[in-house]
């Protein structure tokens, strides 16, 4: 962790495979509550901190089924707290609640829109509108998630 100037402030875990430490981790994503989402790729598995960098819990195991990750890169939450996990293995974005349980996910292998091949990051901006990087393709795939925020601007418009 740095300062804004760019002056090393401290050091949030070290190599292994215990809560807290990480084996090649590939993203990281602060939300709106100051909690810390990383991808512990070489470890398959999600570690969410706190804004001091404490471990508070993780979820995620390797395997080929739903809810396992294989190649687990980026990692975002939007504004109702469900956490989006980029698998560049499987081509497609896994979405989980809160208590990390899987809810559904999108995306498969191609070259078509809304498909990815070897999809690398996500971010997920206020409007929660989903950019999720798409590697191979050379693009940035856009969604919308369509939740209670989504729904209330829109009957504002009306």
């Amino acid at each position: 962790v740095f300062s804004k100037k760019g002056e090393p402030l401290f050091q949030i875990g070290k190599r292994g495979t215990r809560d807290g430490e990480f084996n090649f981790p590939t993203n990281i994503f602060i939300g709106n509550d100051g909690k810390i989402y990383v991808t512990d790729g070489g470890n398959f598995r999600v570690q969410i901190l706190d804004a001091d960098g404490k471990f508070l819990s993780l979820f995620g195991k390797v395997g080929d089924s739903t809810g396992m990750f294989a190649r687990p890169k980026g990692v975002a939450v939007d504004s109702e707290g469900h956490i989006y996990v980029v698998d560049s293995a499987f081509n497609n974005v896994q979405i989980f609640d809160q208590d990390r349980q899987l809810l559904l996910f999108f995306g498969e292998m191609g070259q078509n829109p809304g498909r990815f091949w070897l999809p690398a990051g996500i971010w997920i901006d206020e409007d929660d509108k989903i950019y999720v990087a798409d590697q191979y393709n050379r693009r940035i795939n856009i969604f919308q998630y369509m939740g209670e925020k989504y729904k209330k601007s829109l009957q504002g418009q009306k």
